[in-house]
């Protein structure tokens, strides 16, 4: 994906479909790449498409425990979890954003509280006291 995507993220649902095993290997270099860009952010680990087969929720799942990540047990097509899943989401973001030791997070702190107007008038300030030397005209 690319890093816009990341840009100002407080956390991250990595979310897997049950029935396409390719998704379930994809987790790896999906969690490497978020890593990249946001090494801090909280990330939950999401297994969907349960209501197609109750069973897979019997099947252990080693990519959360792995790198000891929340994992939930979801259905988008009849809600299982979805609300559950995003309170935890949230609360964890907003817990990540108030407590955020992250470089990228001091970085866009300062950008939003930069005062653009007083910077401006700085710089006109200092043109009304330096004026440039004119050139003649040739």
């Amino acid at each position: 994906m690319h890093a816009s995507y990341y840009h100002q993220a407080h956390a991250c649902i990595m979310v897997f479909d049950v029935q396409r095993k390719v998704t379930y290997k994809n987790l790896n270099s999906w969690y490497r790449e978020l890593r990249e860009f946001r090494p801090e952010i909280p990330c939950i680990v999401v297994a969907n498409k349960i209501d197609a087969d109750m069973k897979v929720t019997q099947k252990s799942f080693n990519f959360a425990r792995k790198f000891s990540l929340p994992f939930y047990f979801v259905s988008a097509a009849d809600g299982t979890n979805v609300v559950k899943l995003f309170n935890d989401a949230i609360r964890l973001a907003v817990a990540y954003k108030q407590h955020s030791g992250d470089f990228m997070d001091q970085v866009l702190q300062e950008l939003e509280s930069f005062d653009l107007q007083k910077t401006n008038e700085d710089s006109s300030d200092k043109e009304k006291s330096c004026p440039e030397e004119e050139t003649p005209p040739a």
